[in-house]
C-alpha cells in the first residue's frame, strides 16, 4: 500500500484501523438548519469545533456491519479508508480469519472499465488465471457455489462515459450470482447508483474517533521510524498534543485517514505541530483538490468550463467568505447555489440567463461535495463546509487576495468575536507583510479598555507590580502572570483553590518561552511537604518574588474560604499554619518575615491554646470569633510589603471586558509566534507594550513621535 507523499510502501495490516460504520446515511436524513446547530456554536466558551459534523447515531464495527449484509455498499467521504477497508477484509479472508470459506475477489472498478469488451466473469476468470487457476469453468463453479466474496472499489471513480456499462455488468453479474456476498464502495456524493433492485445495504463510513485516531498513529509512527520504541514514543507525543486546546483545529482534520496520514507527516518532521497553521491547511486542500486523484491516476469529469483548480479556489473563497460574514455555517441548498450561480455570472463570457446560471451551480455544488468533499450534504438539502476549519481558511484567503486597507480594517473590528480568532490568525499567517495588521490589532487591544478608568488603575497596578520582581523574565510576560492571576480572582472570587491556569501561565509563556513560575505552589501539599521535604524541592524558586507572591496568594484563599463557611472541615487551620511556616522559609525580607512569624504564632496560640483533646472545636470557636480580623491583617500585610491582595471590585460589564481583554492580547501574542513576516522593530514594540495602561503607552508614542 502506498500512501501520500511517502516514498515507501507499507503493508496494509501493519497500518489498518478498524473502521466504524453509520447504518443511516446522514445526508438522506431529513432536518433543519435548527436542529444542526444545537450541537454547534462557535460563541459558547465550551465550544466543541467537532460539532459541525457531530452524528448521534450508533456506530458499528465495520466487520460486523460485513457480517450482517451479503450485499453492502459502502459509501463515504474521500479519504475515508474505504479501499483500505476493502483490502483488509481481502486479506483477512486470504489467511482465513475472515469468512474462511469465502474466496475474495478485489477488483478496482476504474481498472475494469478500461478494459476493452466489459464482462465481470471474463474478468474474473482472467485474475484467477493470474494465480494459477485456468480454466474458466473453475471460476463459474467458485461462484455458483456462492463461495465468492466480490470487493467492487471505486465507482464513482469510474470515468461518465462508462459508467452506465459499468453498473450494468455489476447488475447482471449480482443478479446471475446472487449467492455469493457482495461490497461495493463509491464517494457518498456521487452514488447516484443505489442497487436497491439487488437488495444492497448503504452504509456509511464514520469519521475517526478518539480511540481511532491513536491508534493510527501508533501504527504510522511505528511502520515509519527507525525502530518500535521511537515510534510508539513519538506517536505518544503526537496524541498528546492533538488534544491540546491551541491545536482543536488540527485535530478537526484528523478525522479522516487521508488528513490524519498529513497531520503524523506533518509532525514527524519536527515533533510538533508548525506554529503557522495556514500552510498545514494549504497542504491539505492541494491534497482534497489535486494530489489525491493525480497520483492514482484518477481523471475527473470537467463539470463547467473554465472551473480549473485556481478558480474552484477562488470560488470556494467566495463562498466562505460570504457565509462566514453572515455567520451561517449550515445553508440550504438553494442558497448555497445561489452564492455560486453568483461566482460564475462574474466569470468571463459567462451566460446572463439566471436559468443555465442556476443549473450550472447545481451541478458544480455536486462535483465539489463528490470530487473534493470539501463542501458536504450534513442533511437532506442541508449543506456546510466539510471542516469548520476550512471555511476559516478560504474566508482568510478572500479577505488576503482583497487586502485593502478597509477590508483589513473590517477584519481587526472582529477581534472580540470568539468564531473570527482563527480567521485573524490565519489571515496573518498568510499576509506578505504583516506590520500594518498587528499593529492595528495592537491599537484596538489598548483601545478596549482605554476608557475606563478603573481598568486603567488596574492595569497600573499591574504595570508597577511587574517592575518591582527580581525574575530572568521578560517584563511582559510578568505582567501577563499578575493580570492572569486577578482575572481568575475577580471571574470566580470563591476559587477553592481549583485555579485556572491556562490565565495564569499561558500568556506569559507564549511572550516569553523561558517564562515558568513555580505553579505548583497553588497545589502543593503543604503539610507534607514542608515535614518531608524542608530542605530539598523547590530550592531556585523559594528565592523567586513568583513564589513568595503565590504562597501568600494561597495562603489567603485558606482564609478567606475558612471565614465564609468553614470550607474546609476540621484541620483546615492546620493547613493554614504548614503554608505560613513554608512561606517562612522563602527568601523574605526581614520586615514580612517578622510579620508572618507574629501571624502563624498568633494563630498557633490562639487557635490551640493546650492542644486539647477536641482541637478541632477549639479552631472552629476561634476563626469564628476572631477569623476575619486575623485574614485583613494578612491581607494588609500582603498588600504592605507584597503589593497583592487587593480586593479589586469590578461590575459584570468590567469583568467580562477583562476576559475579552486578556484573550486579545493572547491572539496578538499567537499571531507574533506564528512564524508571519513581521519586521524586527515592530515586533520589539508590540512585545513591549503588552498589556500596559494608556499613560505608559502616550508616553512611548511621544518618545517614537507616533501613537502606540
Amino acid at each position: 500500500m502506498q500512501l501520500l507523499d511517502i516514498a515507501q510502501p507499507v503493508d496494509v495490516s501493519n497500518l489498518y484501523v478498524e473502521l466504524n460504520i453509520l447504518e443511516e446515511i446522514t445526508s438522506w436524513q431529513p432536518g433543519e438548519i435548527s436542529d444542526l446547530l444545537r450541537e454547534f456554536n462557535p460563541d459558547a466558551d465550551n465550544f466543541n469545533r467537532l460539532g459541525l459534523g457531530k452524528i448521534c447515531q450508533k456506530r458499528v464495527p465495520g466487520l460486523d456491519a460485513v457480517k450482517s449484509h451479503s450485499k453492502l455498499m459502502v459509501l463515504g467521504k474521500p479519504g475515508s479508508g474505504k479501499t483500505t477497508f476493502l483490502k483488509h477484509i481481502a486479506i483477512q479472508c486470504d489467511r482465513s480469519e475472515f469468512e474462511a470459506n469465502k474466496i475474495p475477489i478485489f477488483i478496482s472498478l476504474k481498472t475494469f472499465a478500461e478494459i476493452a469488451n466489459l464482462d465481470l466473469l471474463e474478468y474474473i476468470s482472467d485474475e484467477f488465471a493470474s494465480c494459477g487457476v485456468e480454466a474458466r469453468s473453475q471460476t463459474e463453479s467458485v461462484l455458483s457455489q456462492g463461495r465468492g466474496l466480490i470487493l467492487l472499489d471505486g465507482l464513482d471513480e469510474v470515468p461518465e462515459s462508462d459508467s452506465d456499462a459499468v453498473v450494468r455488468q455489476i447488475r447482471q453479474f449480482v443478479q446471475k450470482y446472487y449467492n455469493n456476498q457482495f461490497i461495493i464502495t463509491c464517494r457518498i456524493a456521487a452514488a447516484k447508483y443505489r442497487f436497491h433492485d439487488e437488495a444492497f445495504t448503504c452504509v456509511e463510513v464514520a469519521d475517526f474517533n478518539n480511540k481511532q485516531i491513536a491508534a493510527f498513529a501508533r501504527n504510522w509512527f511505528v511502520a515509519f521510524s527507525q525502530n518500535m520504541e521511537a515510534g510508539k514514543a513519538l506517536a505518544s507525543q503526537f496524541v498528546y498534543q492533538l488534544k491540546m486546546n491551541k491545536n482543536q483545529q488540527i485535530r478537526e482534520l484528523a478525522v479522516t485517514p487521508i488528513l490524519l496520514n498529513l497531520t503524523c507527516l506533518v509532525f514527524q518532521a519536527k515533533a510538533h505541530f508548525p506554529s503557522n497553521r495556514a500552510k498545514l491547511y494549504e497542504e491539505g486542500l492541494e491534497i482534497m483538490l489535486r494530489k489525491w486523484d493525480e497520483t492514482r491516476g484518477i481523471q475527473r469529469d470537467e463539470v463547467y468550463r473554465d472551473l480549473n483548480l485556481c478558480r474552484k479556489k477562488h470560488l470556494l473563497a467566495f463562498v466562505a467568505a460570504i457565509t462566514f460574514e453572515r455567520g451561517d455555517y449550515f445553508f440550504e441548498k438553494n442558497q448555497i447555489q445561489q452564492v455560486i450561480a453568483n461566482y460564475l455570472a462574474n466569470l468571463p463570457d459567462a451566460t446572463t440567463d439566471r436559468v443555465q446560471l442556476e443549473s450550472h451551480s447545481e451541478v458544480v455544488l455536486k462535483a465539489i461535495e463528490a470530487q473534493h468533499g470539501l463542501l458536504v450534504e450534513r442533511a437532506r438539502g442541508i449543506y456546510s463546509f466539510s471542516h469548520l476549519t476550512f471555511q476559516e481558511y478560504f474566508t482568510a484567503t478572500e479577505i488576503v487576495n482583497n487586502s485593502t486597507p478597509q477590508a483589513l480594517e473590517k477584519l481587526v473590528s472582529h477581534l472580540t468575536e470568539k468564531r473570527w480568532r482563527e480567521v485573524l490568525f490565519l489571515a496573518v499567517g498568510m499576509l506578505p507583510k504583516t506590520d500594518d495588521l498587528l499593529l492595528s490589532m495592537k491599537q484596538q487591544v489598548d483601545g478596549m479598555v482605554a476608557e475606563d478608568e478603573q481598568l486603567q488603575q488596574f492595569l497600573m497596578w499591574v504595570r508597577n507590580k511587574s517592575f518591582s520582581i527580581k525574575a530572568p523574565y521578560k517584563p511582559s510576560a510578568i505582567r501577563a502572570f499578575y493580570l492572569g492571576r486577578e482575572v481568575e480572582r475577580v471571574s470566580n472570587p470563591r476559587s477553592d483553590l481549583n485555579f485556572d491556569l491556562s490565565l495564569i501561565r499561558i500568556l506569559g509563556y507564549a511572550i516569553d518561552h523561558t517564562f515558568k513560575p513555580p505553579l505548583e505552589l497553588f497545589f502543593l501539599d503543604f503539610t507534607s511537604y514542608y515535614d518531608n521535604e524542608r530542605d530539598s524541592g523547590l530550592a531556585t524558586e523559594r528565592h523567586s518574588d513568583l513564589a513568595t507572591d503565590i504562597v501568600l496568594d494561597v495562603a489567603m484563599f485558606y482564609a478567606i474560604d475558612l471565614n465564609i463557611a468553614y470550607t474546609y472541615a476540621a484541620g483546615s487551620g492546620r493547613n493554614l499554619l504548614s503554608i505560613l511556616a513554608f512561606s517562612l522559609n522563602l527568601n523574605l525580607e526581614p520586615e514580612l518575615k517578622q510579620s508572618l512569624q507574629q501571624l502563624r504564632d498568633q494563630l498557633y496560640a490562639s487557635a490551640y491554646p493546650n492542644r486539647i483533646q477536641h482541637w478541632w472545636r477549639s479552631e472552629r470557636e476561634w476563626w469564628n470569633a476572631k477569623g476575619r480580623d486575623w485574614t485583613q491583617q494578612l491581607i494588609n500585610v500582603m498588600i504592605k510589603y507584597r503589593n497583592i491582595g487587593r480586593n479589586w471590585i469590578f461590575s459584570e460589564q468590567q469583568k467580562s471586558l477583562l476576559r475579552k481583554y486578556y484573550d486579545a492580547n493572547k491572539l496578538l501574542v499567537d499571531c507574533l509566534n506564528s512564524g508571519c513576516n513581521l519586521s524586527p522593530a515592530v515586533r520589539q514594540e508590540i512585545e513591549e507594550t503588552l498589556l500596559l495602561p494608556i499613560a505608559n503607552l502616550q508616553k512611548i508614542g511621544d518618545k517614537c513621535d507616533r501613537p502606540v
